[in-house]
């Protein structure tokens, strides 16, 4: 099976801009972005990172401004589809914690 390769016309390369000072946001579709940190430094202005462990108690919640929306990341035991999927035993039982 012969793939075409079309030529392109033009590439662009961006770069990430650093901030001396940032705003972490979340945004619901086109709503307003919600600050949820910042940086207090302009020499260290830090980062933001989330850390969930695999366990029932693992879970972040941003809710929107006015409490209709919410966003949800959150650890659950692996599907047995997803087990079959990976080939991995599926008769694994969820370790209690």
């Amino acid at each position: 099976m012969e793939q075409e390769i079309k030529e392109t016309e033009e590439v662009q390369i961006t770069t990430s801009k650093d901030y001396d000072l940032a705003e972490w946001v979340c945004q619901f579709d086109d709503d307003e972005p919600i600050v949820i940190a910042w940086s207090n430094s302009k020499e260290n202005p830090g980062e933001l990172s989330f850390t969930l462990k695999p366990n029932s108690d693992s879970n972040i919640i941003f809710r929107s401004a006015d409490g209709t929306k919410s966003f949800k990341v959150f650890s659950r035991s692996m599907t047995k589809e997803k087990r079959d999927e990976l080939g991995l035993s599926s008769d694994t039982e969820e370790t209690p914690s």
